[in-house]
């Protein structure tokens, strides 16, 4: 019993993996073929490999703004003192981050920013009107692009959910 159900549990959760990979990997390659045949509004307006950078350049910025919030409130009931030779940065960082309302005032800060951060993400990525892509049938282009579901997979699955992730297990070295 045991032993099945742990190689079922694997099994699943390898599919899982495997299934996940795969549509970020195919939300990342439309996306970016999106920018380069210039259907994004910032590709249109720019040069494409600017869009490129710009997308890329956000979603390292917000896994740091994401990344850093699941470290600081993590750390918060932890001593400072603990880490104090260890991690000195982290040490600074929090000792700072932790006086008095100064971790509510980058909470209530960041959730500006990161709205900044996806708005600008999708001025890089998401469709214009109309969009097709290297002749993909329409429920694809009407999955993927029309509903957004690529740019979601993208900006959470890569500049959300892995940060966080990463950072609420390595709390002292993500700082």
């Amino acid at each position: 019993g045991k032993i099945g159900t742990m190689t079922e549990n694997n099994a699943c959760t390898l599919v899982k993996n495997v299934y996940s990979t795969i549509l970020l990997i195919f939300s990342v390659v439309i996306v970016m073929g999106l920018i380069f045949t210039e259907q994004t509004k910032m590709s249109q307006d720019v040069h494409p490999a600017l869009a490129f950078f710009v997308l890329w350049a956000l979603i390292l910025w917000l896994g740091m703004v994401e990344g850093g919030q699941a470290s600081l409130v993590g750390l918060a009931p932890i001593n400072f003192e603990l880490y104090k030779d260890s991690h000195p940065t982290t040490y600074i960082s929090t000792k700072l981050c932790h006086v008095g309302d100064n971790l509510d005032r980058y909470l209530m800060g960041r959730q500006f920013m990161v709205i900044f951060i996806a708005f600008c993400i999708n001025m890089s990525g998401a469709p214009v009107g109309g969009a097709e892509l290297w002749g993909l049938p329409q429920f694809i282009i009407d999955i993927f692009l029309v509903t957004g579901f690529a740019m979601i997979l993208l900006t959470c699955m890569v500049g959300q959910l892995a940060t966080q992730v990463n950072a609420s297990h390595c709390m002292l070295d993500y700082i």
